[in-house]
């Protein structure tokens, strides 16, 4: 079934619902009820058909949680040993410990999914209450998640585990914990080492780096675009090498690829879009968009590498995942208050087309074959 067809229309629909009575109680039950729908299409997804379709690795990680079960807990500590002591470096040992510690209690690996999923969608649904303000910013970042997100966070890797707690890390850095946030975002690198990047969010966040700095490296991530076009095997391969991780290093040793320049051309527009109407006095104003617009430099320089590999679009996404709040904050400063629904049932309506375009993503349920 093409599920996109149920979807985006339900996410747009129950928020003019929603949108009638508008309150913090209204946003909260509005991101209830399009989490629940949005975890639940994640976990009950055939993998079977995500690996053949779109060539994600959520086969592996069945049969990859299938064998955990069996593991003895001796075999598990040899992994971590091999891993952090003997140089071993093709594996990362937190999700093979979520693995063997969810086996413990079933071997559905849809029930195994639906536990795993919430580490990404609960921290999702709380930085989304605490930062909007209006239901049509939250249909706005809902539908942005089902046009550019979500099929590759519903492939379940171990990725979407180490998004979820980077951005728990992010939380506990605004209420200042920091040990709190430096223990989760280790956890993060023991399920996916790529997470090591959004070291730089959460430093630039720390420290508070001033409204002209970040305006500065804007701007200077986007003269930096022509560099990564030209050159993104070259700096694939240097991340890898940087890190110590032989398997990163690989994603830039073949030929250049090509493609995904829809996806790139969409994310460098509305990173524009957000570096010419958020002003710096709307950054000396308003902290949550200080907190969140430090990711769109990250996301301007990142996202080009996709032209390598389609692979590529794991390391922006620890980035451009926060375009979803940051184009609503730049709509809200550049629009009055009349103009604002307009714009955003503008925004809204492309991205849905977006979404829908050729019936939306083709979706098979796991006891589906």
């Amino acid at each position: 079934m093409h599920i996109d067809l149920f979807t985006v229309p339900f996410i747009i629909i129950m928020g003019l619902l929603f949108s009638h009575n508008e309150n913090k109680w209204s946003r909260l039950s509005y991101i209830l009820l399009c989490g629940c729908l949005l975890l639940l299409i994640a976990a009950l997804r055939s993998p079977e058909w995500m690996t053949s379709e779109y060539g994600i690795d959520t086969l592996v990680y069945k049969e990859m949680f299938e064998e955990s079960i069996d593991m003895e807990w001796r075999e598990f500590a040899q992994l971590f040993y091999f891993r952090y002591f003997g140089g071993g470096n093709n594996f990362d040992v937190g999700f093979v410990a979520l693995n063997k510690l969810i086996g413990l209690f079933t071997n559905q690996f849809w029930v195994f999914s639906l536990i795993a999923d919430l580490m990404f969608f609960i921290p999702f649904g709380i930085i989304l209450y605490r930062y909007t303000t209006s239901v049509r910013q939250l249909v706005f970042a809902f539908v942005f998640y089902v046009s550019l997100i979500q099929v590759f966070l519903i492939g379940g890797g171990r990725q979407v585990f180490s998004i979820g707690f980077d951005l728990i890390a992010l939380l506990s850095i605004i209420d200042r914990k920091r040990f709190r946030a430096l223990f989760f975002f280790l956890i993060g690198i023991s399920f996916h080492f790529s997470s090591i990047l959004f070291f730089l969010p959460l430093l630039m966040v720390w420290y508070g780096l001033k409204p002209r700095t970040l305006k500065v490296l804007h701007v200077l991530a986007f003269i930096a675009i022509p560099v990564v076009l030209a050159f993104p095997n070259e700096l694939i391969r240097f991340m890898g090498d940087f890190v110590g991780m032989e398997k990163y290093s690989e994603y830039g040793r073949g030929s250049v690829q090509g493609g995904g320049t829809t996806f790139l051309f969409l994310i460098e527009m509305l990173s524009l879009f957000c570096l010419i109407v958020i002003r710096q006095i709307d950054l000396l104003r308003d902290n949550s968009i200080r907190i969140f617009y430090v990711m769109a430099p990250l996301l301007t320089v990142f996202a080009p590498l996709i032209i390598s590999n389609g692979s590529m679009i794991r390391i922006s996404m620890y980035f451009h995942l926060f375009l979803a709040l940051l184009v609503p904050f730049a709509i809200d400063c550049a629009f009055n208050k009349k103009q604002r629904p307009w714009i955003f049932s503008i925004a809204i309506l492309l991205l849905a087309v977006m979404a829908l375009a050729g019936g939306g993503m083709q979706y098979y349920f796991f006891w589906q074959k």
